[in-house]
């Protein structure tokens, strides 16, 4: 087992666009065939940088929770500014990122009529476009650029569950023992059933499946490349795992964000 310690590195999160393909570049595998050594190394630092993104939503995951379980006390830094008819629309800060959102909640009738989004509510919908700074851990991510529709439910029995889309790029650097290398990557994500239990500070159930185009020069080597990743949320003694390509496994410590090669 490989566990994977970088140096050096630093995020910058750009736009989204919507989508990973919408104008991402083509592959240069079949022109310029990686050696089997890049290829392990490119997937040791795309493992981190998927899961030192993922570390650093947890906190947020938990104030959208609060969020669409009180409305009406919203948390620290979040306002109501309005109400479409359909949602109501806010605004929020959450360290160094800015947070506009649009929110509604339903019941559970078959009408599946609009609903205060509080301890009645059947399940809320959030829509939330994400920009500025932040800090997680020794990762710096700038320019963050992200937007997100995410439907959570069981907030009432303090168990929010999270699923919905989530379209994000970066532009990252990383320093792999002492070797820099460049990245530009796009992903879409879809958040499937990701479950905090009562008092839990990160997920124990659920799963994310992306879909990243990665854009690589390390020294003179450019490499574009696509790749699937399912990221596995594990709870009592089963570990967090992140697949790349069905082939290659990662345990995940979500509470340190290291990958370790299985």
């Amino acid at each position: 087992m490989r566990t994977i310690l970088l140096t050096g590195l630093t995020v910058v999160m750009v736009a989204c666009g919507g989508s990973k393909g919408d104008d991402a570049p083509p592959t240069t595998d079949g022109e310029d065939p990686p050696t089997p050594e890049e290829v392990a190394q490119d997937y040791d630092e795309l493992a981190t940088i998927l899961s030192a993104h993922v570390l650093a939503e947890f906190p947020l995951q938990l104030t959208v929770a609060h969020l669409v379980r009180n409305e009406a006390v919203p948390p620290d830094g979040f306002v109501e500014t309005g109400d479409t008819g359909d949602d109501a629309t806010g605004t929020g800060t959450f360290g160094g990122l800015a947070i506009d959102f649009l929110l509604h909640c339903n019941d559970a009738s078959p009408e599946h009529l609009r609903v205060p989004c509080n301890e009645l509510a059947n399940h809320g919908h959030i829509k939330m476009t994400i920009t500025g700074d932040q800090q997680a851990l020794a990762l710096s991510m700038s320019g963050i650029d992200r937007m997100v529709d995410w439907e959570v439910r069981d907030i009432n029995l303090g168990k929010a569950r999270f699923r919905g889309p989530d379209a994000m790029s970066l532009q990252t650097s990383v320093a792999t023992n002492g070797e820099g290398a460049d990245y530009s990557i796009r992903f879409d994500a879809v958040y499937e059933k990701v479950r905090f239990m009562p008092a839990a500070t990160f997920p124990t159930f659920g799963t994310i499946t992306y879909t990243v185009n990665t854009d690589r020069m390390r020294g003179t080597d450019h490499r574009v490349f696509d790749a699937s990743a399912l990221l596995t949320y594990g709870s009592s003694g089963v570990p967090t795992t992140l697949v790349f390509d069905g082939a290659v496994t990662y345990n995940v410590d979500i509470r340190t964000g290291v990958p370790t090669l299985q």
